[in-house]
């Protein structure tokens, strides 16, 4: 059983995420091909070596054109069924999404379906979710396992 541990002591963002399991393994080619695979355009990603706290790592960066743009849940499903994925990515990140909304709705009094995203739905915030829910397929991992996120 192949089991993936996070140890996110320094805080938790998709670009410090997709840079891990770059360093875990992931094939920045077969993420790229797997991210050009979504109805997305403005975007590319890349990678250089950074060194934090004495702690070498990968820093992904992806770079976006796009503006502010505010999409719903629905349109974030959209883009992500529409997108040349497995089955498992797709469910994953659109689980991903869904408690993301769950948690917006909660905080503005309002349902799942009123939530409108600002920056998680961002070009960005979605190559990060999908890109992780890609890398984590890519690793083949089992289990995956976190400390508490440092906040």
């Amino acid at each position: 059983m192949k089991t993936l541990v996070f140890d996110p002591s320094y805080g938790c963002a998709g670009d410090m995420i997709l840079g891990a399991l770059i360093d875990a393994g992931v094939s920045i080619d077969q993420l790229k091909s797997a991210l050009n695979g979504l109805n997305l355009t403005g975007f590319d990603i890349s990678t250089e070596k950074t060194e934090r706290s004495h702690i070498a790592a990968t820093q992904m960066i992806v770079n976006v054109e796009e503006t502010a743009t505010h999409r719903h849940l629905a349109d974030i499903y959209e883009i992500i069924d529409e997108g040349k994925l497995s089955n498992s990515v797709k469910h994953n990140a659109r689980s991903i999404f869904a408690r993301l909304a769950e948690a917006e709705a909660a905080v503005h009094g309002t349902s799942i379906d009123s939530v409108h995203f600002h920056e998680v739905g961002a070009v960005d915030a979605i190559v990060d979710i999908v890109g992780a829910c890609v890398g984590i397929e890519l690793l083949d991992v089992d289990r995956i396992l976190s400390r508490p996120v440092a906040i």
